[in-house]
C-alpha cells in the first residue's frame, strides 16, 4: 500500500505543483492590481492574458518579429484593452460592484472571440521566450523557460508590493482604494490612476498569457479555467496582497499537484483513484482564504459572497 509514496513521485507532484501553480499566480497579479484601485473583480483578467498572447504569437510565429519586439507588443496589447476597462469602469463607479464584474468579463468573451478569429482553426502553443531546453529533476522535467516564468514572478510581486507600500504612487492608490471620495477632495487624480492601474493590471495579464501559453496551449477556454483558479488565488490573499495571492495560488498549484499525481493512491480510506479529488485540496484552500476574510477582516467579507 505504502509503495505509492515514494520519495521521487513527491518530489516530483510537488516541483509540478509549484510550475503549475505559477501559471495561477501571474494572472493573479492582474485580478490583485485592479483590485486595489476600486474593489472590482476584474473578470476581464482571461480575456487580456489571451488577447496579449495572440498579439505575441502573430508578432512572433506569423510576421517573424524578434521576440524581444512581440513580447511588448503583446504587454502594450494588454495594457491598451486594460486601459479600456480602467476607463469603463471610471465611467460605472456608481453601478454596482457585482453587475460591473459581470461587464468585464463580457469583455473577456468579446476579447476570446477576437482571438479566435485571429489564430489559426488548430491549437497553437507560442514561442517560449526562455527556449524548449531543461533539467530533470527527478521524475519531472523541468523547463528553464518555466524556472524563468517564477522568477519572473516572484520579482513582479515584489515589485508591485514595494510601489503600493513605499512610493507616492502607492500612496495614492491606497488613498483611492480606502476613500476615493476623500482622495479626491485631497486633489488625487482618480482618473489617471484607475486608468493607469486597470493598463498596468492589463499589461501583467498579457504577460501571463505570453509565458503561460507555450506550456498550456493558447486555448481561450483553457485560459479561463487558469483564471478561475487564479481568482482562488487571489481570494487567499483577500484580493489586497500581492504576495499572499502568490503564495495562494502556488499552494493551489501544489495540491492539484499532489491529488492529481495519484501519491496518495491506496491509502488508506482514500479511493483506488484519488485523482479525480484533485481540486479538493485547492477548494479547501480558497475556504480558509475566504473564512478568514470574513471573520478577521469585516472589511473583506463581502469577498465572502
Amino acid at each position: 500500500m505504502l509503495a505509492v509514496f515514494t520519495m521521487p513521485v513527491f518530489i516530483s507532484a510537488l516541483v509540478l505543483g509549484i510550475f503549475k501553480g505559477t501559471i495561477y499566480a501571474m494572472m493573479a497579479l492582474g485580478l490583485v492590481a485592479s483590485f486595489r484601485i476600486n474593489r472590482v473583480v476584474n473578470l476581464g483578467i482571461p480575456g487580456l492574458a489571451v488577447i496579449g498572447a495572440t498579439a505575441y504569437f502573430q508578432m512572433s510565429t506569423v510576421w517573424g518579429a524578434p521576440l524581444v519586439v512581440a513580447l511588448l507588443f503583446g504587454l502594450a496589447t494588454g495594457a491598451f484593452f486594460g486601459a479600456i476597462l480602467g476607463y469603463f469602469s471610471l465611467k460605472t463607479v456608481h453601478w454596482a460592484r457585482g453587475f460591473v464584474m459581470i461587464c468585464t468579463l463580457t469583455g473577456t468573451l468579446l476579447l476570446f472571440g477576437w482571438s479566435d478569429k485571429i489564430l489559426p482553426p488548430t491549437l497553437v502553443s507560442p514561442e517560449r521566450l526562455f527556449g524548449n531546453s531543461g533539467f530533470e529533476v527527478q521524475l519531472a522535467f523541468v523547463q528553464w523557460h518555466q524556472m524563468a516564468t517564477l522568477g519572473v514572478l516572484i520579482v513582479v510581486a515584489i515589485l508591485a508590493t514595494f510601489t503600493i507600500q513605499k512610493t507616492r504612487a502607492g500612496v495614492y492608490v491606497r488613498a483611492i482604494y480606502d476613500d476615493p471620495d476623500s482622495a479626491a477632495t485631497l486633489g488625487v487624480p482618480i482618473g489617471y490612476f484607475v486608468v493607469g492601474v486597470y493598463a498596468i493590471a492589463g499589461a501583467l495579464a498579457a504577460l501571463a498569457g505570453i509565458l503561460a501559453a507555450p506550456i498550456v496551449t493558447l486555448d481561450s477556454f483553457l485560459f479561463l479555467t487558469v483564471a478561475i483558479w487564479a481568482l482562488a488565488g487571489a481570494i487567499v490573499g483577500g484580493l489586497e496582497s500581492f504576495g499572499i495571492g502568490l503564495l495562494g495560488s502556488v499552494a493551489i498549484g501544489v495540491s492539484q499537484g499532489m491529488l492529481g499525481s495519484g501519491l496518495f493512491n491506496d491509502w488508506g480510506p482514500f479511493p483506488q483513484d484519488i485523482t479525480r479529488y484533485e481540486s479538493t485540496g485547492a477548494i479547501l484552500i480558497v475556504a480558509v482564504g475566504v473564512l478568514y476574510a470574513g471573520i478577521k477582516r469585516r472589511d473583506l467579507a463581502h469577498i465572502q459572497t
